[in-house]
């Protein structure tokens, strides 16, 4: 994954599913409950699933069979142990006390240690710094994973001038919408045509061709739009979706704000923006939640890009979803936005 975090090297997975006992998966084999009360003993074991009655299950059952002398704990409170001094490290960056407690809470949560503290969330959280919704004749606002293009209408509703909003988005489905959307807003708030530019793509560290068939296969089986992931092709292929590192697609073009919320590719696009970022010093606003490392590995990564800049967590949603970096460089005295 990158970003110099403690790397989880398990020894096995345990599975109670008999089709996949015997198997291995990441070069590991795949065990079933009663090997490992033979294999795992004074071990670590991390439980791992997404559903939190599936964890409940299987905590309950640890308890009342545990393997001798071994421990157990979820995945992700053994994670942030393991990388403590990152958090903390992300923890001192942030700027305000409204920041420290939406982020001390939200890692407590993951660890389920804690409940949603109702009164941090914010919304929308992508404009709730006072220095994102000033105005700026010259801004042009980059829109990483516009989805619907929601974001871009909170955009509108906070920003009274701007030179150009640029919005990628690779979904077919999403992408109709963001283009209906858009054409509408242009039509409510009279905004010329040449003031958008909607790119049916992807973002990531470099410039390639990535699979649409696995996406619409994720869409038959039900996964939401928002949570499509695109996979990297060797060799071109029909009906691709072009993937762009925003170093190249802005060599030419200055920007000064971007939104990312790209399903996981968060850390990719911060790889192909290295040079913009440095040039531009943009205000970002990061999608920090999609993977527990991204909870310390994103800022850290931007700070030494950009030592200059300041942070700020906010909170979307009641739920450990939807957390925001925010992220921008104080500008001199007297300088206008």
């Amino acid at each position: 994954m990158g970003g110099g975090y403690n790397p989880i090297n398990p020894a096995y997975f345990i599975d109670d599913t008999p089709e996949k006992q015997g198997t291995t998966f990441l070069g590991r084999p795949v065990i079933n409950y009663e090997e490992a009360h033979e294999l795992c003993k004074g071990y670590v074991i991390l439980v791992c699933s997404g559903s939190p009655q599936a964890r409940k299950i299987i905590f309950d059952g640890l308890r009342n069979d545990g393997v001798e002398d071994a421990d157990f704990c979820g995945f992700q409170e053994y994670f942030f142990c393991a990388n403590r001094d990152k958090v903390l490290a992300v923890f001192d960056m942030l700027e305000d006390d409204l920041s420290k407690a939406t982020y001390a809470n939200l890692i407590l949560l993951r660890m389920e240690r804690a409940e949603q503290a109702q009164d941090l969330v914010r919304n929308p959280a992508y404009f709730d710094i006072p220095v994102f919704v000033k105005a700026d004749k010259n801004e042009v606002f980059v829109d990483c994973g516009a989805y619907v293009g929601d974001t871009v209408e909170e955009y509108l509703f906070s920003h009274m001038m701007f030179k150009k909003i640029v919005a990628f988005e690779p979904s077919d489905m999403a992408f109709q919408a963001l283009s209906a959307r858009v054409e509408r807003l242009k039509k409510e708030w009279a905004i010329p045509d040449e003031k958008f530019e909607l790119v049916q793509a992807g973002v990531g560290e470099g410039n390639y061709q990535a699979d649409k068939k696995y996406a619409d296969e994720q869409l038959k089986n039900g996964i939401q739009l928002c949570a499509l992931k695109i996979e990297k092709v060797s060799e071109p292929i029909e009906n691709a979706i072009p993937v762009y590192a925003l170093d190249d697609y802005f060599a030419e073009q200055p920007l000064s704000f971007i939104k990312v919320d790209i399903e996981g590719y968060e850390w990719k696009m911060l790889i192909g923006a290295e040079n913009v970022i440095k040039r531009d010093k943009p205000k970002m606003a990061l999608s920090i939640y999609h993977m527990p490392v991204d909870m310390f590995r994103l800022a850290i990564k931007l700070k030494e890009i950009c030592p200059e800049y300041k942070f700020y967590v906010r909170q979307d949603q009641p739920s450990w979803e939807d957390t925001v970096l925010c992220a921008y460089v104080e500008k001199p005295s007297g300088i206008l936005e």
